[in-house]
């Protein structure tokens, strides 16, 4: 196929991988102070790697992993890792599902933006420009109605700096030389290394394995895991960096409906208008960049 019948397959997999995104808030929600953020996500790597080297194995995906070549990409994988899941679980647990997300995703936006531009030599446009500046208005009015509670800004400030930092990684898989499969095992090694240095620094204590109930929500976790991360990676591939953040941006609205029909999460009027603004934002840059392709996605 070319560029441009691949195009609506690569806008569906971000689509898809926004609502399982989503769903993170949802598995983080239900296994609460059971686990420490870094140790749930190490183990939720370890199970993903579990259902995905089998499954790469038998569909024959693996290729030479060129590690001097590709070292630094690998490493610096490794090193945003350290921010993403750690933060954010804690922002999930103290700032809820909605508010989290929403401001997890405005800065991927801004960030792929950034990193796009910095390390992919993306175009970074006045359009563009102008959308991280809306963005971040945005999110201003997200924090503002939080600023009387350390706790809530801190959560908030721990999702930007979790959503800045799966920006520079979803740019990386962009960059790696693997196929869409080594690179989505790639990202989730990296993520074991990263998150068990995490637990070992921060002293996370560990909790025995059992059939609890937390134990099966971590499961699902993972599957759902599985499913934005593949989609995600391979849909980046596709569609250029830039527009695979602004497509996502439907994980703000499953986000903040997750919130709201599972937890009884009650945004204020503010933090809706802040959300309602990122969406803005994005949009301007989206409209853009599709109406210059004459309606195509593909990257360039």
């Amino acid at each position: 196929m070319n560029k441009k019948i691949n195009a609506p397959l690569g806008a569906s997999l971000i689509v898809l991988s926004s609502f399982f995104y989503a769903s993170y808030g949802i598995w983080t929600k239900l296994m609460g102070d059971f686990f420490g953020g870094y140790t749930a996500s190490a183990y939720r790597s370890v199970l993903v790697l579990f259902i995905l080297i089998p499954i790469s194995y038998f569909l024959n995906k693996f290729e030479p992993l060129r590690l001097r070549k590709n070292a630094m990409y690998l490493l610096g994988m490794i090193f945003f890792s350290f921010f993403i899941w750690g933060p954010l679980y804690y922002a999930i647990l103290n700032a809820g599902v909605g508010l989290a997300l929403t401001v997890a995703y405005a800065n991927i936006v801004i960030g792929m933006f950034f990193f796009g531009w910095f390390m992919a030599g993306e175009k970074l446009t006045r359009d563009k420009i102008l959308s991280a500046v809306l963005g971040l208005i945005g999110l201003g009015l997200i924090f503002i109605p939080t600023g009387n509670s350390s706790v809530g800004v801190l959560a908030l400030f721990a999702a930007a700096v979790s959503g800045l930092s799966t920006a520079a990684n979803t740019v990386i898989t962009k960059k790696i030389p693997y196929n869409p499969a080594q690179t989505t095992i790639a990202l989730w090694v990296t993520s074991v290394i990263a998150n068990f240095i995490m637990v070992i620094v921060v002293s996370e204590n560990i909790p025995t394995i059992s059939f609890s109930a937390e134990y099966f929500y971590l499961l699902l976790f993972a599957i759902a895991s599985v499913i934005s991360t593949w989609s995600l990676v391979k849909g980046v591939k596709i569609i250029e960096a830039g527009a695979a953040g602004i497509l996502g941006l439907l994980e703000i609205v499953f986000g903040i409906l997750f919130g709201v029909l599972l937890f009884n999460e009650e945004p204020g009027l503010a933090a809706l208008i802040g959300a309602g603004v990122i969406i803005l934002a994005a949009a301007i840059s989206y409209l853009k960049d599709y109406n210059s392709k004459k309606g195509t996605l593909e990257s360039s």
